[in-house]
């Protein structure tokens, strides 16, 4: 597996990329930064709001399989261990939101504490 950083434009959006979750995640909420990453056919966020980090998997083709993400996350996370860490999946996202997510065939979050500061 690799994980390859993609460019962004200056003038993107994460709210217009994947606005249901970063509606979910942060509401209005200011975030420090994001990159983009891809690994296949599955998009990853890496996304940093000072308070946390949370790495959100997106993939429109299929279910994100077990070794996607603990790849993701020996990657992204290096420092977190797994107890630290919580992890959202599309159900509780949709749940939560009362709005079904027809784009993606599947999300998953994972959130961990910001150790920076």
């Amino acid at each position: 597996m690799k994980l390859i950083e993609v460019p962004v434009k200056v003038n993107a959006s994460l709210r217009k990329m994947i606005p249901n979750t970063i509606a979910y995640l942060y509401g209005n909420k200011a975030i420090r930064y994001f990159r983009k990453y891809s690994l296949g056919n599955t998009s990853v966020h890496y996304v940093d709001n000072f308070d946390h980090i949370d790495v959100i998997l997106t993939n429109s083709n299929r279910r994100i399989r077990e070794e996607e993400i603990k790849f993701v996350c020996e990657r992204l996370l290096p420092e977190q261990p797994d107890s630290e860490t919580t992890r959202f999946s599309k159900d509780e996202i949709e749940t939560a939101r009362h709005h079904k997510i027809r784009a993606m065939k599947d999300i998953v979050i994972i959130e961990a504490p910001n150790k920076t500061e």
